[in-house]
């Protein structure tokens, strides 16, 4: 029997979702391998809370547990916290440190995909399309002719780093840009600014569990917002999955294969999601992002994949587990 710490919470926009993500993996672990513990992460308070409401904090000098004076050592560790501290390598650089195991990609993977702009650049290098686009710190000045030369109306305003569509604005003029920015820059110190590509949202998820990266299917997102924002990929009317999505063979083929030679060359482990623009212009699968620690409530697009793809999800988390385990 081994011990999990499900680690849930964190210190972005995506705090509640985390908890959701959490809580649906906690209930689909098999408890004949497992011990799952819902570890609670705010800022400096990491915690465990038992049947009784009891809390105990975790020692972070080896990530263990004391209840009642028996000490708990975790055999793994279940990232489920999606943006900081879970999603941008530093937790991930945290256990390394420990030589604790844990679940998902490495520290540098997790920055490096964290930050949409410097991603953007890592895949560009591998020949896959990508919107054009611009870099902005906080202490930049906003250069609007750049802008609308380089990616003209509409174009989106993103934070770097932040997900879930945390921090994003489509922009459909000049006078909309500084409270764009304004938005952006309360989530990160960074932003980018990227050209609209009329189209439609496909996201493929892809997983290395089973020993040879493969995907699991590619959905289409079909929002009933302007874009898929926040309340969008959290309410059960902002939008509709549809798996598999409705494209051609040909489309499938390029996107998946664009999905595993992201995971393999950014070294991806675990299951992540990469999001792509099927243009409606020129036909070309524009990369979007990879989300390392994907959204795993029970309305979430992975389970969806996942039991599309003939795969008992229960299964699917063990194996997520015991790779953990045996890396």
């Amino acid at each position: 029997m081994y011990n999990v710490a499900i680690i849930a919470g964190g210190d972005s926009g995506e705090y509640e979702i985390s908890l959701k993500t959490a809580d649906n993996i906690f209930n689909q672990l098999d408890r004949n391998l497992f011990k799952p513990y819902l570890i609670h992460f705010k800022g400096s308070d990491w915690s465990y809370t038992d049947a009784e409401g009891n809390r105990y904090q975790i020692d972070k000098n080896d990530f263990s547990l004391t209840i009642k004076g028996q000490n708990i050592k975790f055999d793994v560790a279940f990232i489920a916290i999606h943006g900081t501290p879970g999603e941008n390598g530093k937790l991930q650089g945290y256990f390394e440190m420990i030589q604790q195991p844990y679940t998902g990609c490495g520290c540098f993977s997790s920055a490096l995909t964290f930050n949409k702009y410097y991603c953007n650049l890592a895949v560009a290098d591998l020949d896959i399309p990508i919107s054009p686009s611009l870099h902005f710190y906080n202490t930049d000045p906003v250069d609007y002719e750049q802008i609308e030369t380089v990616c003209g109306y509409p174009c989106f305003v993103k934070s770097c780093n932040s997900g879930s569509s945390v921090g994003v604005t489509k922009v459909h003029n000049r006078e909309e840009l500084d409270g764009a920015f304004a938005e952006a820059f309360k989530y990160d110190n960074q932003l980018m600014v990227e050209k609209f590509v009329r189209g439609r949202e496909l996201t493929c998820g892809v997983t290395s569990v089973y020993g040879d990266i493969r995907t699991l299917a590619v959905t289409e997102v079909v929002a009933s917002n302007e874009f898929y924002d926040y309340d969008a990929k959290y309410t059960d009317v902002g939008h509709k999955l549809l798996t598999p999505a409705a494209i051609t063979e040909e489309e499938t083929q390029r996107i998946s294969q664009y999905a595993q030679k992201i995971f393999h060359h950014l070294d991806c482990k675990g299951v992540v999601r990469v999001d792509f623009i099927l243009s409606a212009d020129d036909g070309v699968a524009y990369f979007l992002e990879v989300n390392t620690i994907p959204g795993q409530t029970a309305m979430s697009i992975v389970p969806g994949q996942v039991t599309y793809s003939n795969l008992d999800i229960k299964e699917f988390y063990s194996k997520m587990v015991l790779e953990a385990l045996n890396n």
